[in-house]
Order: structure tokens, then sequence, then C-alpha cells
């Protein structure tokens, strides 16, 4: 970062050093979030086309529910219902190919 010695606006720089900035650079900096490399207006990020794929399937994941809300309704009733049932088999099944992942 560049120090403007002849502004009147300063900032802390470590525990006891003051460097001094411009308005217009302080103002850029602040804009930029991090405090160390100021905002430029000409900055420009551009996504490639596999980067804007990705972006569309984060927000189409981001929008999913958590918890599949009518199958856990549907459980739930089956339960309640006394009509739910275990297939022993399958879930043993499940339990010996989770312990030989371990």
């Amino acid at each position: 970062m560049a120090i403007n010695i002849n502004s009147t606006n300063t900032t802390q720089v470590g525990a006891n050093k003051t460097a001094k900035q411009s308005a217009p650079e302080a103002e850029l900096t602040a804009k930029s979030g991090n405090g160390t490399n100021p905002a430029s207006s000409g900055d420009v990020v551009e996504l490639s086309d596999r980067g804007r794929v990705m972006e569309s399937l984060e927000s189409s994941i981001q929008s999913l529910p958590d918890v599949n809300q009518e199958k856990v309704d549907n459980i739930r009733n089956a339960i309640t219902n006394g009509e739910y049932e275990i297939n022993y088999d399958k879930l043993a099944s499940a339990f010996r190919q989770f312990e030989n992942e371990l």
C-alpha cells in the first residue's frame, strides 16, 4: 500500500504506528473490505463457462430444503397408522456396509 505523507487522514498500522492516507484512498480501502488493497472502479471479475455453471448449481442447491418434508410426513403417518414395515435384511446390510467403510 502506498502511503501519502501529505494527507491529513491517518489510519492505524501495527501496534503503535500510524500511516497517512488521502481521503479518496481511504474511501477506496474501506470499500475493498480487506484494508490492504484499495478497490478500483476498473476491477472486473468474469467467470468462465464452468464457473457460471458452478454458480448456477450452487444457487439451485441453496434453494433446496434441508429435509424432504413430504417423505418425512409419509413415514410419520405410516408409523402412526402401524403400516411402517422394517426390512431387517436391508437394515443389517446397510449396517455391515457402514462398518466396512470405517
